[in-house]
């Protein structure tokens, strides 16, 4: 229950609720789920953001079927209380398992997560196992190799170094270390998950930048998600990463005299070959 509890207060949930984060799920929504796709399966669906996209694209009348997977049952909770177990199916489990969850589909997302699973390209090979021929592979990440725009690298760096100061004024000593990155932070290149796919057997990928701005309302949503905490500030627990991280970004924000940053999505779509 007390686990449950915390995944519950420190979940992606707040974050999904902003504007540009539908702005580049919907990018790749809109590219695969078309007429003739009957089973599209929303990998990694968390609370359900981007499983209302789908349902939403599919519009009233579809005969397809969609299933969103999570490892989380307190992000599956939340996702069914979004969209109609009418309109979808949600199943626990992990990427690494897909192929034991569905045996066949037409197009399969894994938005906003592919940065969190350590063996990416085994899970690409999984993702492409269960593809029927020509089937879609859609995929997006803000942490990867080119996230930062120009000039906008020291943001994030000043953020958690002011992060850092905060917790050692208050006698919490921080041992932050690149050994100690969490996985959301090993970050691939677009040369990286393009030669991941067609290892995988998929046809070149289809790659595209997307810009947009984030807000200081979701720089904080983003700080109190627990594996950006894990990752930005390696061992802290959480409640006391989360206040160190918002006041790190006060800080900061005071001192660049900004009210938002640029961010680049990553987003891939890839063919079964």
């Amino acid at each position: 229950m007390t686990h449950a509890r915390e995944t519950d207060r420190f979940s992606f949930a707040p974050f999904t609720r902003h504007a540009f984060f539908t702005e580049v799920n919907r990018w790749i929504v809109e590219r695969v789920v078309e007429p003739g796709r009957k089973l599209i399966v929303d990998l990694g669906c968390g609370p359900g953001a981007v499983t209302k996209l789908i349902v939403d694209r599919l519009g009233n009348g579809s005969d397809a079927r969609v299933i969103g997977i999570d490892p989380e049952p307190s992000a599956l909770a939340r996702a069914r209380a979004v969209v109609s177990a009418r309109v979808a199916e949600f199943l626990e489990g992990s990427a690494e398992c897909l192929s034991r969850l569905v045996k066949r589909a037409d197009v399969v997302l894994f938005l906003n997560a592919i940065h969190l699973v350590p063996d990416k390209g085994a899970v690409i090979a999984e993702v492409r196992k269960v593809l029927r021929r020509g089937g879609v592979f859609g995929f997006n990440t803000t942490f990867f190799a080119g996230a930062y725009p120009e000039g906008t690298a020291g943001f994030w760096r000043r953020w958690i170094v002011r992060s850092v100061q905060w917790l050692r004024e208050r006698g919490v000593a921080v041992q932050h270390t690149h050994a100690d990155r969490a996985t959301a932070m090993q970050w691939l290149s677009p040369e990286d998950y393009a030669r991941l796919c067609v290892s995988a057997g998929f046809a070149e990928p289809l790659m595209e930048r997307v810009v947009v701005d984030m807000t200081p309302e979701s720089l904080h949503d983003i700080g109190h998600f627990s594996l950006f905490i894990e990752g930005a500030l390696p061992g802290v627990p959480l409640e006391l990463g989360a206040q160190a991280l918002d006041q790190g970004l006060d800080r900061t924000l005071d001192e660049l005299g900004i009210t938002a940053v640029p961010r680049t999505w990553l987003e891939v779509v890839a063919e079964a070959a």
